[in-house]
């Protein structure tokens, strides 16, 4: 059977961490940039979290602590809350103007 602390503290290739990091985030931007809907830009941003706290992961696991691992269920935990958020929003605007598009939602600045 195997340990579980062998599990968290087995070597890996940050490099390639790394490079899945990077190419995870540049996804995520690109989709951010393209997106003409809420719930795609939303999407897009959570792809980006997600891209560091992978990073973040990585790091944790190459140091061997626990430290990386616990700031990212803090950070999971806070970015689901802004998508609740943003959602919440976007369901408000939609019921008023009947669109979902993000050049409706430039009119909350008013």
């Amino acid at each position: 059977m195997m340990d579980v602390s062998s599990i968290i503290y087995a070597p890996m290739n940050v490099g390639a961490v790394e490079f899945l990091s990077i190419a995870i985030i540049a996804i995520g931007i690109y989709s951010f940039l393209s997106s003409r809907t809420v719930v795609k830009a939303l999407i897009s941003v959570e792809i980006m979290i997600n891209a560091g706290l992978i990073n973040l992961i990585a790091a944790s696991s190459y140091y061997g602590n626990s430290g990386g691992a616990n700031m990212t269920l803090f950070v999971l935990v806070v970015a689901a809350a802004e998508t609740v958020v943003g959602m919440a929003l976007f369901v408000a605007v939609f019921r008023r103007k009947g669109s979902a598009g993000l050049d409706i939602m430039k009119l909350l600045r008013w």
